[in-house]
């Protein structure tokens, strides 16, 4: 008996719950059409894909018209709406009990993956769903252990609170009903932590999907990395201005289970903010806060602010020696509870350039957003 056949036999027994598929795009991603097409290869009963395109290109239109079935609905927007506005569009047009939400530029390998979604969503009302980089670079590698860490994040939340204050929006599910009690996506940068935040609020149960997972391609160049990363920081620091109390209440409630998995996923918390607690090279880190700032301005500073970050961690080498070991560690033990590659031998150059980059932009777009009062983004539309 082959496992399809198995799926089915066993679905017999159980309700097959309508299932939308909702992709936003922007134009149209190359993987768009292809991420369309193994959806539907999928082959479930009751499944939909709903796709919201604003300004699509012209080839997108031409592969759009190939793909014409009763299955899939497109909203063709001539105009740019923004992110949130094409959630929503795609939502109202939607039917399915059922929502997954993907990016338009994620891959699904399983063949299987939406009757596994539907099968894990009958115990939970949010669920993020396991996130694998595609890693064929060291830019790439190093994004793919900060993923280890992030999934690593969402299992710990799902285990021991059944709950979340955020959920990564390139793949995760929901039911209608729970989003329709949240009052779907707000116009805010960082909409999928906002929803998820509602969900935490609202008593909503959250799981980690690991039975199935979704490949994400990352950045081509250090340049749209770069472009990427502001974005997420200047989100992430207004989401932050908006629940920070709702944050410190969870974190109260919940040490257990936000502090390791928020230290593990941005380690540069402690490698970065430790040598402030320690004496001299008072001139040193003055000039680090000096450029912090200035990188809120400027971005162009930004790897100059990096650069002194880093140094004041190496001048107390003996402890910064000791927290990337027990770092390393960590993340090896990570790795091995959520079923992916350990990357070790990369972890000190993650460890001491890419996370103290990373951090500094995330510290230069808490500036920016709370102390400026500045969320003005290029090239995108909420």
């Amino acid at each position: 008996m082959s496992a399809r056949e198995v799926v089915v036999e066993e679905s017999v027994f159980k309700e097959i719950l309508p299932v939308s598929v909702i992709i936003p795009s922007f134009r149209g991603s190359d993987r768009l059409v292809k991420l369309v097409r193994d959806l539907l290869s999928n082959n479930y009963p009751r499944l939909e894909v709903v796709v919201a395109i604003d300004e699509p290109s012209e080839s997108i239109v031409k592969e759009v018209s190939r793909l014409k079935s009763s299955n899939v609905k497109f909203i063709l927007n001539s105009e740019r709406m923004g992110k949130v506005n094409a959630l929503n569009k795609a939502i109202k047009v939607s039917a399915g009990e059922i929502l997954i939400f993907l990016d338009d530029d994620v891959e699904i390998a399983d063949p299987f993956f939406v009757e596994r979604v539907v099968e894990e969503m009958r115990n939970y009302d949010i669920a993020d769903i396991r996130k694998v980089i595609v890693a064929e670079n060291l830019l790439g590698k190093m994004i793919y252990i900060e993923y280890t860490a992030v999934n690593f994040a969402s299992k710990l939340m799902a285990r021991l609170a059944q709950r979340t204050v955020a959920v990564n929006g390139a793949a995760f599910a929901i039911k209608r009903k729970a989003l329709e009690e949240l009052g779907l996506f707000r116009p805010i940068i960082s909409e999928d932590f906002d929803l998820a935040i509602r969900s935490f609020l609202r008593g909503h149960r959250y799981g980690y999907i690991e039975t199935t997972y979704v490949l994400n391609y990352p950045p081509e160049s250090l340049r749209k990395w770069f472009k990427q990363r502001k974005r997420w920081a200047v989100g992430v620091a207004d989401w932050l201005e908006k629940y920070y109390k709702v944050g410190f209440e969870a974190l109260v409630k919940m040490p257990h289970v936000i502090i390791p998995g928020l230290i593990l996923s941005l380690p540069s918390i402690v490698s970065s903010v430790l040598p402030f607690f320690l004496y001299n090279y008072t001139i040193l880190k003055g000039f680090y806060l000096l450029l912090l700032y200035m990188s809120s301005l400027v971005s162009q500073v930004i790897p100059f602010a990096t650069l002194i970050s880093v140094n004041l961690q190496v001048v107390y080498l003996i402890p910064l020696m000791v927290t990337l070991g027990f770092f390393t560690l960590w993340h090896y033990i990570a790795s091995k509870y959520v079923g992916m590659k350990s990357y070790v031998y990369l972890y000190p150059v993650y460890f001491l350039v890419y996370q103290p980059l990373w951090f500094t932009i995330l510290l230069a777009g808490l500036i920016r957003v709370v102390v400026l009062g500045r969320k003005d983004l290029q090239d995108w539309v909420v």
